[in-house]
């Protein structure tokens, strides 16, 4: 966690420095990274960045964790669009979030930069997806679905997490236009909640 003394900083200043960090996290893996180009960036001596940080890991953790809020903020903005409903949360996470990365591109670039040039890391080591799909699961409404155990519940929640995320990759990576992207998430939403909602009968 950054020190009382980048938090003291001015907005601007803080800002400016982790543009930087986030400007060199984006174009190079996490192992080539250099503290001096970062303070060359931000403009700042290299004694003031250990003051603000203990050191490259550091730094990085903090960034990452900024994208953290994003994403859990729009998770849990998608939960209250539908109601608390679980299994309606892919396309609604979906809009949200394709409005957002379009009014925010250039930050979006550089957070898809940070992902690709990290891709050899451990995806918890990047995003704490798990945590949030807890999250969800603790606050969504489960009425109806209340036959999924524990484990079923956690499933059907990767799954629509997964189907969101790639509906909107396919987007970004222009494999198909954002109508289809979405058309085809909302078959695959449709026949996940038939899964989850189907309650096998005791047999005789």
């Amino acid at each position: 966690m950054p020190t009382s003394t980048f938090f003291n900083l001015p907005p601007p200043k803080r800002e400016k420095l982790l543009h930087a960090a986030i400007v060199e996290f984006a174009r190079r893996p996490y192992g080539e990274v250099s503290i001096n180009r970062i303070i060359q960036g931000a403009e700042i001596p290299r004694g003031s960045f250990y003051q603000y940080f203990a050191d490259k890991t550091d730094l990085f953790r903090y960034v990452l964790r900024g994208y953290d809020n994003m994403l859990e903020t729009a998770i849990m903005k998608s939960l209250e669009a539908c109601g608390g409903r679980p299994l309606e949360i892919p396309l609604a996470l979906y809009d949200l979030v394709l409005d957002y990365i379009r009014e925010n591109w250039a930050q979006f670039e550089l957070f898809m930069g940070i992902l690709q040039k990290n891709m050899g890391m451990d995806a918890g080591q990047l995003l704490s997806l798990p945590e949030m799909v807890l999250k969800v699961i603790n606050q969504a409404d489960w009425r109806g679905l209340e036959h999924l155990e524990a484990d079923e519940r956690l499933a059907v929640m990767d799954l629509l997490f997964s189907a969101a995320g790639h509906a909107l990759m396919a987007v970004f990576c222009e494999k198909l236009s954002s109508e289809e992207s979405r058309r085809r998430l909302a078959i695959k939403t449709a026949v996940i909640q038939r899964g989850a909602r189907y309650k096998e009968e005791p047999s005789c």
